[in-house]
C-alpha cells in the first residue's frame, strides 16, 4: 500500500512521491516507515532517504531534518533534499576540498564544526552517487 510524502525545503515542496517505504537515516540508525505506521516525528540525520516508488527503489541525499508521518502522509523537511541522479559530484567535491582547507586553518571551535558538517554533506552527496547513480 502506497502512501503519499512530501519532501520539503525551504523553497517549498520538492517532490511529492507515492512510496510503499520510507528508510530514513536516523541517530539510532535506519528506520522504516510503511504504510498504516503509526503517528511518529523522527529527527534525521546526514545521509541516504531510500523510497519504493512503483516497485523502482529510488534514493535521495538529506544533510538531515525531521520526518513527520500521520494518517498514511508523511513530511520529510530539510534545508537539502535532493534526488542523487541529480547531485554535481564535481560541485560536491569543490566544496569538500574548500571546507577542509577552511578547517584546517580556523581556530574557532564553532568554524570547526561549521566547516566539519559541510564536509560531512559533501561526503554524502559523493557517497549517495558513487552507490545509487544508475
Amino acid at each position: 500500500m502506497q502512501f503519499k510524502t512530501d519532501l520539503i525545503t525551504y523553497n517549498g515542496v520538492y517532490r511529492t512521491i507515492q512510496t510503499e517505504k520510507l528508510n530514513l537515516p536516523t541517530s539510532e540508525g535506519r528506520r522504516t516507515i510503511l504504510a498504516n505506521h503509526m503517528p511518529i516525528m523522527i529527527p534525521l540525520q546526514i545521509g541516504i532517504i531510500e523510497t519504493d516508488e512503483d516497485g523502482v527503489l529510488r534514493h535521495y541525499a538529506t544533510n538531515g531534518g525531521v520526518l513527520y508521518f500521520c494518517d498514511n502522509e508523511a513530511e520529510i523537511v530539510s534545508d537539502t533534499i535532493m534526488d542523487v541522479e541529480e547531485i554535481d559530484t564535481e560541485e560536491a567535491l569543490r566544496e569538500k576540498e574548500k571546507e577542509e582547507k577552511k578547517l584546517s586553518k580556523v581556530t574557532r571551535e564553532n568554524e570547526k564544526i561549521r566547516a566539519q558538517y559541510r564536509i560531512d554533506v559533501a561526503e554524502n552527496l559523493l557517497k549517495a552517487a558513487e552507490k545509487y547513480r544508475k
